[in-house]
């Protein structure tokens, strides 16, 4: 992160336009994972907490600057219709809320007392909530705007804007986590503004889980700082999602493979983002079970569609030992966790393995569009028969609006983000997401994971 020393100081003409073309010169990177323990485990000085508030403020005025000049600009001038940013609702929503939380953090004076901070913290807060559902709102927008883009300024847009997300966010949870658990030592009575996260549903993609106020992270842990989990379990972790995507499977098919967790001791800790890991395994163990349970399936003749019978479905009497095992092999290396999921799901057909990672590409079947390209790629594209990429939709009424679209990992399933948004987090720090394939047998995925 920038200095706070060294960033310009506000522009004497306040004017919108002139802030955001100020803010978005200044220089930022990538948030590393060495930041986050730059302070120290909390409780933080008060010193301390106030330089990483300032911190914090600095990098997500010139961050929300550069997020909302690109809606303006770098997409308008790849447009046929250069109006569409504004006439498309899901792109004008999101243009909004940047734009709003942008001038909104311009009224944070620099902070320099536990008051400031408590402001700070009450706008970050907000801007956390109100920005939870960005992700699934520009798919929507881009599924929407198709024709008048070419694929290549989606996936780059699209790269960039999450990118740009996970750091925001990052950056401000961090600090309402530090905040939070500081607080409590530095004053009688923890402040209302303070707000931390809370464990949450795995379904959730890590930037749309929700700050809560008051949470017990509010009590100082000594393996953690802020958002960092320094004792973290992966196998803990996995085999959490594991059972997690067990009861899902189970509550679409009837029945789910085994698995089983091999390599490294279940007494292996390392540091690393919980919430990040969380949601790559979780997604990655759908995947897998979907094509192992698809694949598998004695294949029945195909009888009248307007008659629905349990018993007619091919894996009604199935037991969880008629699949092969998801082999789950987790490693480390200095610096990195390694970890290889491994299924009998019959691969990635050859013409698919090129979209896998691709955010207009997805295996769950949608409604068809009119306006859409009969011709256009199948959608088993991950083994099995392509009938089931509900594993991120099923249990219940999703907590969102239209459909599945605003549903956190229903969204993202439905919409081909899973594996993409998969590789940018795994990616985010330094790590990888590749997937090698043998059609007509299985699926090796492997994940890089930074670590400190």
């Amino acid at each position: 992160m920038t200095s706070p020393a060294t960033t310009p100081s506000p522009p004497p003409d306040s004017s919108p336009q002139a802030l955001l073309a100020h803010y978005s010169q200044w220089p930022t990177r990538l948030v590393q994972l060495k930041d986050l323990t730059m302070y120290g485990t909390p409780p933080l000085s008060e010193r301390a907490l106030l330089d990483s508030a300032e911190r914090t403020r600095k990098e997500l005025l010139a961050g929300l600057a550069r997020r909302v000049r690109p809606l303006d600009d770098q997409v308008t001038q790849h447009l046929s219709l250069p109006f569409l940013p504004a006439t498309n609702p899901s792109l004008s929503k999101v243009h909004n809320l940047y734009s709003s939380a942008f001038f909104n953090l311009t009224t944070v004076p620099e902070v320099k007392t536990l008051e400031d901070n408590d402001h700070l913290c009450k706008v970050m807060a907000q801007m956390v909530e109100e920005h939870r559902d960005n992700i699934p709102i520009l798919a929507k927008g881009f599924k929407e705007s198709r024709k008048y883009l070419p694929d290549a300024v989606i996936t780059d847009f699209l790269d960039r804007a999450i990118r740009n997300r996970i750091s925001l966010r990052l950056m401000a949870e961090q600090h309402l986590s530090l905040s939070g658990a500081s607080l409590t030592s530095l004053r009688p009575a923890l402040p209302s503004s303070s707000a931390s996260l809370s464990t949450q549903d795995p379904r959730i993609e890590p930037s749309a889980r929700t700050p809560t106020l008051h949470s017990s992270s509010t009590i100082p842990n000594p393996s953690r700082v802020g958002v960092l989990d320094l004792a973290l379990s992966p196998h803990d972790l996995i085999s959490t999602c594991a059972e997690y995507v067990t009861l899902l499977c189970e509550s679409t098919y009837g029945v789910a493979p085994t698995y089983r967790i091999e390599g490294a001791s279940s007494a292996l800790t390392v540091g690393s983002i919980g919430s990040h890991l969380e949601y790559i395994m979780t997604e990655l163990l759908k995947n897998a079970f979907r094509a192992t349970v698809e694949h598998n399936v004695p294949k029945k003749e195909e009888k009248d569609p307007d008659v629905f019978r349990f018993d007619d479905l091919p894996h009604a009497h199935m037991m969880k030992e008629d699949f092969p095992e998801v082999l789950i092999t987790i490693g480390t290396v200095p610096g990195a966790l390694t970890i290889r999921i491994r299924d009998r799901g019959g691969g990635v057909p050859p013409e698919n393995v090129q979209n896998v990672f691709s955010y207009a590409f997805t295996s769950v079947p949608v409604l068809p569009d009119p306006d859409s390209d009969p011709d256009s790629p199948s959608s088993d594209m991950y083994g099995g028969t392509g009938n089931a990429g509900y594993l991120g939709g099923v249990g219940g009424a999703p907590q969102g609006g239209e459909s599945t679209l605003q549903t956190n990992v229903g969204t993202l399933a439905g919409l081909g983000f899973g594996l993409p948004l998969s590789r940018i987090y795994a990616g985010y720090f330094g790590g990888s997401l590749d997937l090698v394939s043998m059609y007509g047998y299985g699926t090796d995925v492997y994940c890089v994971i930074r670590i400190v």
